[in-house]
C-alpha cells in the first residue's frame, strides 16, 4: 500500500507535466487559420436562407468574415460557408461558436447549451470542467 501510494505521488506529477509539454507542443505547431473556410450544413433550403438574414452570432460576426452560402449536395440543405479574411480580429473559435449557435438557431430555434458544473461553488477539482464548459463550442468537429 505504501508502494503504491509512493508511486502515485511521483507518476501524478510526471503526468501533469507531460500533457502540459504536449499541449504547448500543439499549440506552436498549430497552422495559420486566416485563409481556413469552416463549412456547416443546416437542413434548410438554400432559398428559405437567401430570403431572409442570418439569425444569432454569425449575424454579429458578419462584418469580419466572408459568408458564402451553397446548395448542400444531394439536396441535404444548405452549405453555410465561413472565411475569415486576412487581417481581421475575428478568431476561428468566435466563427466555430457562431456556426454552431446558427445552425442550432436555424434547425432547432433556440442554442443548446451544455449543462454546466453540478455545483456553483468554484472549487480547485471542478476549475478544469468549467474552462471546458466554456470554451467547448470554440473547438472540435462542426
Amino acid at each position: 500500500m505504501a508502494r503504491t501510494k509512493t508511486i502515485l505521488m511521483l507518476a501524478a506529477p510526471l503526468a501533469a507535466g507531460a500533457a502540459i509539454a504536449a499541449a504547448r507542443s500543439r499549440a506552436a505547431r498549430k497552422p495559420d487559420e486566416s485563409g481556413r473556410r469552416h463549412v456547416v450544413t443546416v437542413f434548410k433550403p438554400l432559398s428559405e436562407l437567401e430570403s431572409q438574414q442570418l439569425p444569432g452570432s454569425l449575424r454579429e460576426i458578419a462584418d469580419g468574415v466572408e459568408i458564402t452560402l451553397r446548395a448542400a449536395p444531394a439536396g441535404r440543405g444548405t452549405e453555410i460557408a465561413v472565411r475569415i479574411p486576412e487581417g481581421s480580429s475575428t478568431t476561428p473559435g468566435e466563427v466555430r461558436r457562431a456556426l454552431r449557435e446558427t445552425r442550432s438557431l436555424i434547425e432547432v430555434g433556440d442554442v443548446l447549451l451544455p449543462a454546466g458544473p453540478p455545483t456553483t461553488k468554484p472549487t480547485l477539482t471542478n476549475r478544469p470542467l468549467q474552462k471546458a464548459t466554456q470554451h467547448g463550442r470554440e473547438g472540435g468537429l462542426l
